[in-house]
Protein backbone atom coordinates (compact mmCIF):
# COMPACT_ATOMS: atom_id res chain seq x y z
CA UNK A 1 0.00 0.00 0.00
CA UNK A 2 1.22 3.37 -1.04
CA UNK A 3 1.69 6.51 1.23
CA UNK A 4 -1.58 8.39 -1.00
CA UNK A 5 -3.86 5.41 -0.03
CA UNK A 6 -2.22 5.08 4.04
CA UNK A 7 -3.24 8.85 3.67
CA UNK A 8 -6.79 7.92 2.57
CA UNK A 9 -7.39 5.46 4.55
CA UNK A 10 -6.53 7.19 7.86
CA UNK A 11 -8.78 10.17 6.90
CA UNK A 12 -11.56 7.92 6.25
CA UNK A 13 -10.98 6.52 10.24
CA UNK A 14 -10.77 9.94 11.46
CA UNK A 15 -14.04 11.08 9.91
CA UNK A 16 -12.53 14.52 8.36
CA UNK A 17 -12.96 16.39 5.04
CA UNK A 18 -9.83 17.13 3.05
CA UNK A 19 -10.22 20.32 3.96
CA UNK A 20 -10.34 19.64 7.25
CA UNK A 21 -7.10 17.83 7.02
CA UNK A 22 -5.59 20.53 4.88
CA UNK A 23 -6.32 23.26 7.49
CA UNK A 24 -4.51 21.31 9.96
CA UNK A 25 -1.12 20.69 8.06
CA UNK A 26 -1.45 24.05 6.16
CA UNK A 27 -1.89 23.11 2.79
CA UNK A 28 -4.49 23.24 0.27
CA UNK A 29 -7.09 20.89 0.10
CA UNK A 30 -6.26 20.33 -3.93
CA UNK A 31 -2.68 19.04 -2.29
CA UNK A 32 -4.27 16.61 -0.30
CA UNK A 33 -6.26 14.78 -2.82
CA UNK A 34 -3.14 14.97 -4.78
CA UNK A 35 -1.11 12.96 -2.50
CA UNK A 36 -4.14 10.58 -1.51
CA UNK A 37 -4.91 9.44 -5.26
CA UNK A 38 -1.05 9.86 -5.62
CA UNK A 39 -0.59 12.54 -7.99
CA UNK A 40 1.75 14.08 -5.84
CA UNK A 41 4.62 11.32 -5.32
CA UNK A 42 7.34 13.19 -3.44
CA UNK A 43 5.77 15.42 -0.65
CA UNK A 44 8.47 16.77 2.25
CA UNK A 45 9.37 15.15 4.61
CA UNK A 46 7.75 18.00 6.73
CA UNK A 47 4.96 17.51 4.90
CA UNK A 48 4.76 13.97 5.93
CA UNK A 49 5.67 14.69 9.59
CA UNK A 50 2.76 17.24 9.71
CA UNK A 51 0.13 14.68 8.71
CA UNK A 52 1.37 11.51 10.68
CA UNK A 53 1.45 13.63 13.59
CA UNK A 54 -1.77 15.26 12.25
CA UNK A 55 -3.12 11.63 12.58
CA UNK A 56 -1.29 10.44 15.49
CA UNK A 57 0.51 7.84 13.68
CA UNK A 58 4.58 7.35 13.42
CA UNK A 59 5.72 8.45 9.73
CA UNK A 60 6.49 4.18 9.83
CA UNK A 61 2.99 3.89 9.23
CA UNK A 62 2.58 6.24 6.27
CA UNK A 63 5.38 4.60 4.80
CA UNK A 64 4.47 1.53 5.37
CA UNK A 65 6.87 0.06 7.80
CA UNK A 66 4.52 -0.24 10.68
CA UNK A 67 0.47 -1.35 10.45
CA UNK A 68 -2.03 1.59 10.47
CA UNK A 69 -3.83 1.75 13.58
CA UNK A 70 -7.64 1.31 14.31
CA UNK A 71 -10.28 3.53 14.75
CA UNK A 72 -10.50 3.23 18.11
CA UNK A 73 -7.10 3.74 19.25
CA UNK A 74 -7.06 6.83 16.50
CA UNK A 75 -9.77 8.31 18.56
CA UNK A 76 -7.86 7.70 21.57
CA UNK A 77 -4.62 9.64 20.22
CA UNK A 78 -6.46 12.36 19.29
CA UNK A 79 -8.32 12.78 22.56
CA UNK A 80 -4.45 12.16 23.94
CA UNK A 81 -3.02 14.80 21.47
CA UNK A 82 -5.35 17.29 22.84
CA UNK A 83 -5.16 17.46 26.85
CA UNK A 84 -1.68 19.29 26.48
CA UNK A 85 -3.55 22.30 25.40
CA UNK A 86 -5.42 21.99 28.36
CA UNK A 87 -5.10 24.02 31.63
CA UNK A 88 -3.61 21.92 34.27
CA UNK A 89 -7.21 22.37 36.11
CA UNK A 90 -8.63 21.16 32.76
CA UNK A 91 -6.81 18.14 32.72
CA UNK A 92 -7.56 17.09 36.40
CA UNK A 93 -10.95 17.33 35.55
CA UNK A 94 -10.89 15.20 32.47
CA UNK A 95 -8.83 12.98 34.43
CA UNK A 96 -11.91 12.44 37.15
CA UNK A 97 -14.83 12.23 34.20
CA UNK A 98 -12.80 9.39 33.01
CA UNK A 99 -12.30 7.92 36.72
CA UNK A 100 -16.21 8.48 36.95
CA UNK A 101 -17.38 7.16 33.68
CA UNK A 102 -14.90 3.75 34.55
CA UNK A 103 -16.67 3.66 37.77
CA UNK A 104 -20.04 3.58 36.16
CA UNK A 105 -19.20 1.11 33.48
CA UNK A 106 -17.73 -1.52 35.98
CA UNK A 107 -20.71 -0.48 37.62
CA UNK A 108 -23.19 -1.58 35.09
CA UNK A 109 -21.47 -4.78 33.74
Amino acid sequence: MNIGEKLFNLRQKSGESLQQVADKVGVSKAHVWELEKGRSKNPSFELVRKLAAHYGVSIDVLTGEAAEPNEGDMQIERIHRGLDTLTDRDRQIVEQMIKNMQQTSSTTD
